[in-house]
């Protein structure tokens, strides 16, 4: 199999602390999105506190895409190259499809990653075996299937999902709107592999075996990821922290910039990894 190098930016820390004693952050988007969707946020909120560290999913954005990769190969593969572009001690956090990976990461890289934030995701994507909070098979075999028609439709339809519930949704989605005229679409390969891993990872008897402090940051009004999900999240990660961003839906950063960085910086806070004194 082909390795493939993801395309990273580095985002410099904008406080007045010593080099030694700043931290990383590391930052995963989600499907169908790309690095320049954390920029405002990142710049604004993160960089007084944090270097921040953006890292490409594979057929996203700048990064190269894997050309054929079997279903057996296909998660080892994007964690492989998403580890190769950690730094050597970080902060990380994974939002949507970026924080079932980000799990999954925490696990197999535990001296690296310090803390982990799983901002609107979960353990598990698909509903099946009793699991209730999440997406219903059929609507995402319908995403996969419209992938082989047309999917600059999709995605725009997805776009406009995550949205959907969201407090001042209409100005938001008009937002998002000239965000996405000012980028290029991902690549076919990556979107689908990105579905195939929404639909199969399953990380739910992986949780308990984390050791880093973890935060559950959900939107008041998610879609595609409900706050209930609260309710089993306490039995899989009994010392897992949760947290609501009211008024929020699956884009808690984009809708919500100021709660949501408060919420998650006061976490990380609370954990640091290097002395600042």
């Amino acid at each position: 199999m082909k390795k493939i190098t993801l395309h990273t930016d580095i985002l410099s820390y904008q406080g007045n602390l010593p080099p030694e004693q700043v931290e990383n952050l590391t930052l995963i988007h989600g499907w169908a999105a790309e690095n320049s969707i954390w920029d405002d946020w990142a710049k604004e909120t993160l960089c007084p506190y944090y270097e921040v560290i953006l890292i490409e999913l594979p057929g996203f954005g700048s990064s190269p895409h894997f050309e054929e990769l079997t279903q057996e190969a296909l998660n080892p593969a994007w964690l492989d190259a998403l580890a190769a572009q950690l730094p050597a001690q970080t902060h990380l956090l994974g939002w949507s499809l970026g924080g079932l990976l980000a799990q999954q990461l925490a696990e197999q890289f535990p001296e690296k990653i310090k803390t982990l934030t799983c901002l609107a995701s979960t353990p598990r994507f698909v509903q099946n075996d009793g699991w209730k909070w999440a997406v219903s098979p059929p609507l995402l075999a319908d995403f996969i299937k419209a992938m082989g028609v047309e999917y600059g439709g999709v995605l725009k339809q997805f776009w406009r999902l995550q949205l959907q519930g969201s407090e001042n949704a209409r100005p938001l989605m008009k937002k998002l709107t000239q965000h996405m005229s000012h980028r290029s679409l991902p690549h076919y390969s990556g979107l689908l592999q990105g579905l195939y891993l929404l639909r199969d990872i399953d990380n739910r008897d992986l949780l308990l075996q984390l050791q880093q402090p973890t935060l559950w940051l959900l939107g008041e009004h998610d879609p595609l990821i409900p706050q209930q999900l609260i309710e089993d999240l306490a039995k899989l990660q009994p010392d897992g922290q949760t947290s609501i961003v009211s008024g929020a839906s699956h884009m808690p950063f984009f809708s919500h910039p100021t709660e949501t960085a408060q919420q998650l910086i006061q976490f990380l806070q609370a954990h640091p990894y290097k002395a600042t004194s």
